[in-house]
Parts: C-alpha cells; structure tokens; sequence
C-alpha cells in the first residue's frame, strides 16, 4: 500500500533547509572575511579655494581634512598662526596643503603685486623741501602741491601753486615697503632717520603724469592727509596777490600805485 506523501510538509521542510543553507554561508564567509582594522586619523590644513599668487591668505582660506596618519607630507604647515596673514608666492590650488617655500611676506612680493587694476607706481625723488620730516609711513595718504613759475607775454613771471592730486596712498619709503609703527620707529637709530631719497606713490595714469611733469619742470610738496579724510577739495590755487589780499602790505602797494599815478 503506497503511503502518501505530505506536500505541506516537504514544502515546509525544503524551505527550512534553503534557511539554513543561507546562514550557514553567511557564517562561513564572515569566517574568511579578515577583520579590517581601523587607520588613526590624523587633520590637515588645506587649501580651501585657489589662491593666486600675491593674495594674503585669510583664516577662511584654509580648511581641515581627515586623512591617515602616514598620509601627512613631509614639510608641510599644519598650524594656522603659520599660514594666515602670509602671501602666496606661488599659486595654491584647492586641496593643496600649505609649503613654507610657497608662501612670503608682503614685502618680499614684486611691487606689482601691490598695484590693482587702473593704477600705477610712479617714484619720486624727495628732499626736506617735498617731505615733512621723517614722519611719512608706508600706507599714508598725501596730496601733492605743485609750486610752478609761469611767463607771460611781456616775460614777467608769476609764482604759483596748486594741488595737483589728492589722496594718493604711499607703496613705498626708500626701498622699504613695510609699514612701521609708532613703537618701531622710535627705537630706530640716528642713522635710519634719514630722509628717505625717494618715495613711490600709487596713482591713476593721469595724475602720474601730473607728478611726472611737476617733478620734472616744477617743485612739489607732499601735504599729510588725516587717516579717515577720504574727501577731496575744489582748489583752485594761489599766487601771490591772493596771500596779500587784505594785507598791510596790499594796503601799501595801492598806495603806492595810487601815487604814481598822480
């Protein structure tokens, strides 16, 4: 007599057995599975975004990556005092960590570096008439008055002066083109308080020619300007009947004339 076979039951029991199966080879290849071991991670200083060469590099400049331990470069900044406050020297791309070799102070940068877009540099040369003292710094502000003699048709000559340019920033003192404060420049020696022989401003092409034919054919003195007076003026110069106006002098040279006359 055949005996009949429970469908439920096999069925029950091959997909216990597929179960098993299953975690049995799930089990064994955890077995084989070497246990990965976890890398010390250690955080470089990068590049946040391209720096050209000249930029002053600012804090939000630099960003902090994960990377292993033995994936640090040799020679590289990894501390912030170190990189902020620093020039480019060359180009940093983002991503690239920071090279003492790559980065300079702004005085050792080429001047042009200092010089945006639509200015100029233009030297000059200086001495105690053009200068006040030796109390001009790098940063300062100056407007520039030009002292002209003029002829006229009959060769008489009139004496003259006007401000030629206003609020125009010093790039330079001499050869040096570092700022230097209050504290420094009163422990400088005899020797390096000297007026400096030139003096190299920032300006717009046409008032550099302005300096240019001043400086060549004329004289000039620097006026100091306050360090929040961004303000221009209207001046329209003065000669000397301007300074005698009102004068006693003015007051005899009329009578004077007064007299020939009669």
């Amino acid at each position: 007599m055949e005996r009949k076979i429970n469908k439920k039951a096999l069925i029950v029991s091959m997909i216990f057995a597929l179960i098993s199966c299953g975690l049995v080879f799930s089990y064994i290849k955890t077995i084989d599975k070497p246990v990965e071991k976890e890398e010390p991670k250690a955080k470089l200083l990068v590049a946040a975004r391209d720096i050209m060469v000249g930029e002053q590099i600012k804090a939000s400049d630099i960003k902090t990556v994960e990377v292993p331990e033995d994936a640090i470069p040799e020679g590289i900044l990894n501390d912030r005092d170190s990189i902020v406050s620093y020039y480019a020297g060359e180009r940093i791309m983002t991503g690239e960590p920071f090279r003492a070799e790559r980065l300079t102070e702004w005085e050792n940068l080429t001047l042009s570096f200092s010089i945006p877009d639509g200015k100029r540099a233009i030297s000059v040369y200086v001495d105690e008439n053009a200068i006040f003292t030796n109390q001009l710094r790098v940063g300062d502000r100056v407007d520039i008055i030009g002292n002209y003699k003029i002829e006229d048709e009959e060769s008489n000559t009139v004496e003259f002066s006007r401000i030629i340019v206003q609020n125009v920033r010093v790039l330079a003192i001499g050869s040096s083109r570092v700022q230097v404060n209050t504290s420094d420049a009163a422990g400088r020696s005899a020797e390096t308080d000297q007026l400096p022989r030139t003096v190299t401003l920032l300006v717009t092409p046409e008032e550099a020619e302005k300096i240019s034919y001043t400086s060549s054919f004329a004289s000039f003195t620097f006026a100091l300007r306050g360090n929040k007076d961004e303000n221009t003026v209207e001046a329209p110069g003065i000669i000397m009947n301007d300074l005698l106006k009102g004068s006693s002098l003015d007051a005899f040279i009329e009578f004077q004339e007064e007299e020939g006359e009669q």
